[in-house]
């Protein structure tokens, strides 16, 4: 059933408990799906914390009852549905809080309808693509713009903002924190460090909450697992250092807990590293090859080697075309990433649920089954 926009606006008013909306594209028909809320022992909401602590200082028990309740009941919007992250994130939070889901590229007048009433916007959606051929330039992304200005209009009180934590750069070779000095280096790492600058400045009395994630696996990234996993089920891979360089992953969805846990606790115009465990590209791959039941087959390439190899790719790139694998692949793939978020964990009260690629791999292994029987298809098609 396609409801009509005042039906639409008049479900979203009811308070029976959380209930989550889809919206693609300009098309007005909205599925519903509705649930209870999860509740810890104790009897309260996974969302716990003061909606807004821009004030310094403590809260009495009282004032930091009022603030639970009220973002337990607040409306969240995820922008980025259809989307690696949004996805994640609003699979996290449908069972917590009423929410919405939107595409970012929906028109202007479904924006402003569902930002209607909100007031906690969870920006996911992929603003620069790390596959790209990127150039850097002091310009917000469009879509950025638009979310922000809508969200203004709107009245919302909080965005939480999902970055990277490769806002850091690639050479720094000791674990990283809150206070490590930001060195990005390649395009994509000075944009998103622009990016953040940029809506901390630009929302103005919107309270904005930045996540800078390690490197987030799990079903439906589309960038750097499903190429290798690919190219494992077709023969060997080479990858600069045998991709044994150990770093700091997180399952996506520990990421989406996380973008709850900003939204209750964060604090305005903070920006939180998020970690779940260390591990290499190479024992990803290892797992994934395990569960699908093909050869892990591969080879160890130097890394000058494979950063001339991807220099010259990206020179016969034009500008905004997909380049694989890139010479930031390259630096994702062969320098080593740690992060320590334990700030970050203590001040969003906070902890990943997945350590180890083992335990997420059941919920991709048939995802990347399609991704093999997918690639196998088009080789077959363009013979």
């Amino acid at each position: 059933m396609s409801p009509s926009r005042p039906a639409f606006q008049s479900a979203r008013s009811r308070s029976a408990g959380p209930t989550c909306w889809h919206l693609f594209g300009e098309s007005t028909s909205r599925s519903a799906r509705r649930s209870a809320p999860t509740r810890r022992p104790g009897g309260r909401s996974a969302s716990g914390s003061p909606p807004s602590l821009r004030a310094s200082g403590t809260q009495s028990r009282a004032d930091y009852s009022a603030g639970e309740s009220r973002i337990c009941s607040a409306l969240h919007l995820v922008i980025g549905a259809g989307e690696f992250l949004g996805d994640q994130v609003s699979k996290a939070l449908a069972s917590e809080v009423p929410l919405i889901e939107l595409s970012a590229d929906v028109d202007e007048e479904t924006l402003a309808d569902a930002m209607s009433g909100v007031e906690v916007v969870h920006i996911c959606t992929q603003t620069w693509a790390p596959g790209r051929r990127l150039r850097y330039r002091k310009r917000p992304p469009p879509r950025l713009v638009r979310i922000v200005e809508a969200a203004r209009r709107a009245g919302v009180k909080r965005l939480v903002h999902l970055s990277t934590a490769d806002v850091y750069g690639s050479n720094h070779f000791t674990r990283i924190n809150e206070k490590t000095p930001l060195k990005p280096g390649h395009a994509y790492e000075r944009l998103k460090l622009f990016e953040e600058a940029w809506l901390l400045d630009a929302a103005g009395d919107i309270e904005v909450v930045v996540l800078r994630p390690a490197h987030v696996f799990g079903r439906g990234e589309d960038w750097l697992l499903p190429r290798l996993v690919l190219g494992l089920s077709r023969g060997r891979v080479w990858l600069p250092a045998g991709a044994a360089k150990a770093q700091t992953f997180i399952a996506a969805s520990d990421v989406g807990r996380a973008c709850l846990a900003a939204a209750d606790r964060g604090r305005p115009g903070r920006s939180y590293l998020l970690a779940g465990f260390d591990s290499t590209w190479r024992d990803l791959l290892e797992v994934a090859c395990r569960a699908l039941d093909i050869p892990c087959r591969i080879s160890s390439l130097p890394y000058d080697l494979a950063y001339l190899r991807a220099l010259g790719e990206e020179i016969i790139t034009p500008a905004g075309a997909s380049v694989w694998p890139g010479v930031y692949a390259v630096d994702v793939i062969a320098k080593p990433h740690f992060y320590d978020d334990s700030v970050s964990r203590r001040g969003l009260t906070w902890s990943p649920s997945v350590g180890s690629f083992e335990q997420e791999m059941p919920a991709m292994v048939d995802w990347l089954s399609g991704v093999i029987d997918s690639g196998a298809a088009a080789a077959v098609q363009g013979a």
